[in-house]
């Protein structure tokens, strides 16, 4: 039987502190078009660029559950009028923001987000939430998180990375950790999540 992991979504909240009510309705409408449709990732990307008046690089993973955000927005550039300025996420994370608009001048130069959440995950292979909360709780930097769980066996998908430890290109971070003698085995998973609705394969990493 082929991996599986399922991710049941009982609360999942992610904004931006000063998030106008325009902005956070926009993200609903969009979030329940792509649930009913069942929206793949590319299409996912595209329909929050038509509908919302702008998205950053660092929502976009958290908000859609994109796990390679940059080369889906390259994807669409030739098929999207889009523009973008430099932003500053959380007072220390730099990225872009994006919109198919050319005036971005009353679009905000920084943003402070916040989740929460509350996710249930079921794997084939038996491994629950639990783990990676608790690494979480008790490791503040992202990619230490990420070491820690590789380290105790755990398999872990870019979304275990999204959802408890914050990071938003695991591939990088496992560069990292690789390029510092760790062996790390990459493979791909199927899984599913109630937010979104759909079935796909993303990244697993283990430890060799």
């Amino acid at each position: 039987m082929a991996e599986r992991i399922d991710y049941q979504i009982e609360k999942y909240s992610f904004a931006d502190v000063n998030e106008t009510p325009r902005i956070a309705q926009q993200w609903a409408e969009v979030i329940d078009e792509c649930r009913q449709v069942r929206a793949g990732s590319t299409e996912r990307l595209r329909i929050a660029l038509l509908n919302v008046d702008y998205v950053t690089s660092f929502e976009l993973p958290f908000r859609l559950l994109l796990v390679r955000a940059p080369q889906l927005i390259a994807g669409l550039r030739d098929e999207l009028p889009l523009s973008q300025k430099s932003a500053v996420f959380n007072g220390r994370r730099f990225g872009c923001v994006y919109s198919v608009k050319s005036d971005l001048s009353k679009i905000p130069d920084e943003f402070q987000y916040r989740l929460s959440t509350r996710i249930c995950r079921e794997g084939s292979s038996g491994e629950t939430a639990t783990p990676y909360r608790e690494i979480a709780r008790e490791i503040k930097v992202p990619r230490e998180r990420l070491k820690r769980a590789l380290e105790n066996g755990l398999a872990v998908t870019a979304l275990d990375g999204l959802f408890w430890f914050g990071i938003q290109r695991i591939a990088a971070d496992v560069a990292v950790l690789r390029r510092k003698g760790m062996r790390i085995m990459t493979s791909e998973v199927q899984v599913g999540d109630s937010l979104t609705g759909t079935l796909r394969s993303v990244p697993v990493y283990r430890c060799a």
